[in-house]
């Protein structure tokens, strides 16, 4: 047993095709339970590694069966995970054209013209067993199995069919009642497809959901509860068995097609009986109902090799407050008290923004624009607020009189800068037909206005005219023109009044959870620090990171929602409904940097 024949790297191999997993990654791929539910850590590869390995199996194990892949809104699914799950696809040897197709029929060939193509390269599609009425946002592989990308914002997408598995990532954004209604879809097929071990399963990935933020949930660690270990144990000792036979049988191959000895071929052959026996019983342990269901949480260091260690030294000496939870998949805790914003609640939010008619037209290669929202009225003027900085963040919004509705929000991170941001908001709203916007924003993008050089008036600048110089037709009417300073415990205040909705001369606050999410996690994870004095402010210590996740964990989007919701005249009526003033002066901002 000692002496078993292993297939060694980096010499090019003629029937193996050798490719770099972490452990947790080939863990995954040897156990491939029914059930998968994962919380790593970010950098950890459960898009690449693990969710795409799975899907590559079943493209084999399931010819013809259709299946889902839902993410918590379109956009993400378009700039996120599809671009993921191609750059896996690409590097695992599935070809565009050759062993999958994107949103169109699979192609038919005739003999005449796969008559130049290699035999191995000839192309051919199997038939789905599903009947496929439209081509949009799905994909079908060689094989037959075809996926339908859908969103829990678009629940159209994928309503009405049936699934045999489905694959979801960042799965603490999807509620727990929403994904319960697609898990549902999970049926039928069973006679072509109930010999699978992956036949009505799931696989579940996500970072570690934060139960403190009131858009993170945490039903996939119910799936802990459905695990057996010590049977799992025994797929993964089976699986290890089978992979060394399959290397003894590969190895064995080789030789033989080097020597063409008799002594040879019947070793090879022995070989691949041995190797397929052991294969079989690794299948077929893997109905068993005990194994059927797998959940680990794992932190980023799993993929140590590949982030190095100098990644997680800076990660980690950085002292951002996500890092125990993004990087170490340690569960974060914000109590009530501690929170900046404590009367947020789920009643500020609302999902229902989307226009289903213009949803369902959208595809893969479509990009959104403001049609596409509910609640915007395309025949009024919107307002925009932003925060300044080395991250710009714009919110757009509407107020009819009763609710104010915050419905879109824009960024630009270095690189990126004013004409970026600017180019966005004007692509998304170049249908709106009353142009113009009513900016608030904070006092400090005023400075050197009388050389044209503020943040405010470059801005203007922006959006009126494109980066040709050509009037874009927008009018911006700068609303914040001498305004003084908010502090800190001014807007604590504020926003405790503004929140609690009891105050009927105030506005009814409603944000869009699915085109502001970044805007939602930052009002969700502000936290209170308060001075020796007793001074309230707010830790703005996660602006300080120069990581893509300070979108989600800084406070920048809260400041820009101060701006806009800090107006004179509903200032003056909190102040008057108070019964005093709010404290004035920069004394009270106080602030943790």
């Amino acid at each position: 047993m000692g002496n078993r024949a292993k297939i060694k790297g980096p010499e090019k191999k003629v029937y193996v095709d050798l490719q770099f997993m972490n452990w947790l990654a080939q863990f995954c791929a040897m156990i491939m339970p029914r059930k998968l539910r994962l919380v790593a850590g970010r950098g950890s590869a459960k898009t690449t590694e693990i969710q795409v390995e799975r899907l590559i199996e079943m493209v084999y194990d399931m010819p013809g069966a259709p299946v889902a892949w839902v993410a918590d809104t379109f956009a993400n699914l378009t700039a996120n995970v599809l671009p993921m799950v191609f750059e896996a696809l690409e590097r695992k040897g599935f070809r565009d054209g050759v062993h999958y197709v994107v949103e169109k029929q699979p192609p038919t060939f005739t003999e005449k013209e796969c008559a130049d193509l290699p035999k191995w390269l000839k192309p051919y599609f199997w038939k789905p067993y599903n009947k496929i009425i439209s081509y949009k946002r799905t994909i079908v592989f060689f094989t037959g199995l075809n996926i339908t990308f859908g969103s829990l914002d678009r629940p159209a997408s994928l309503a009405g069919r049936s699934y045999v598995h489905v694959f979801g990532d960042e799965v603490k954004y999807f509620a727990e009642a929403k994904i319960g209604n697609l898990l549902k879809a999970r049926r039928g097929y069973r006679l072509q497809f109930g010999h699978s071990p992956f036949y009505l399963g799931e696989t579940f990935t996500t970072d570690m959901p934060n139960t403190g933020n009131t858009g993170e949930y945490d039903w996939i660690f119910k799936g802990a509860k459905e695990m057996d270990p010590e049977t799992l144990l025994l797929v993964w000792k089976t699986a290890s068995i089978a992979n060394d036979a399959v290397q003894e049988y590969i190895a064995a191959k080789e030789k033989f097609y080097r020597t063409q000895a008799d002594a040879d071929r019947q070793e090879y052959l022995n070989k691949y009986k041995t190797a397929n026996r052991w294969m079989e019983r690794w299948y077929n342990l893997r109905h068993h109902e005990k194994a059927q269901s797998m959940f680990l949480i794992v932190s980023s260091y799993v993929n140590v090799d590949i982030l190095s260690p100098q990644w997680f030294a800076d990660a980690l000496a950085s002292q951002l407050s996500d890092v125990n939870a993004a990087i170490l998949s340690m569960p974060p805790r914000i109590e009530k008290g501690q929170q900046f914003y404590p009367n947020l609640g789920e009643r500020h939010f609302y999902t229902d923004g989307n226009i289903a008619a213009v949803e369902k037209a959208l595809g893969f290669h479509d990009t959104e624009d403001c049609r596409l929202l509910r609640h915007l009225n395309p025949n009024r003027a919107i307002d925009m607020s932003m925060d300044f900085g080395n991250m710009l963040s714009m919110l757009i919004a509407q107020d009819d009189g009763r609710v104010l509705r915050i419905l879109k929000e824009f960024f630009s991170l270095p690189p990126e800068w004013v004409r970026e941001l600017a180019d966005k908001f004007l692509h998304f709203f170049a249908p709106h037909k009353h142009k113009v916007v009513k900016f608030y924003y904070d006092r400090s993008g005023n400075n050197y206005k009388g050389s044209n050089q503020s943040m405010a008036v470059q801005i203007k600048e922006a959006i009126e005219r494109n980066a040709t110089g050509s009037p874009t037709g927008w009018r911006v009417q700068l609303m914040s023109l001498g305004q003084a300073n908010i502090p800190m415990s001014d807007e604590y205040i504020f926003m405790q009044e503004l929140m609690t909705g009891h105050n009927p001369r105030l506005p009814e606050l409603q944000i869009d959870a699915i085109h502001c999410r970044n805007l939602k996690a930052s009002l969700e994870l502000a936290k209170t620090i308060v001075d020796s004095k007793g001074r309230i402010g707010k830790d703005k210590s996660a602006e300080k990171s120069s990581d893509h996740k300070r979108l989600v964990t800084s406070t920048n989007f809260s400041d820009a929602f101060k701006y806009m919701m800090m107006r004179k005249e509903w200032i003056a009526i909190v102040k008057r409904n108070l019964g005093r003033g709010l404290p004035g002066g920069t004394a009270g901002d106080v602030s943790v940097r």
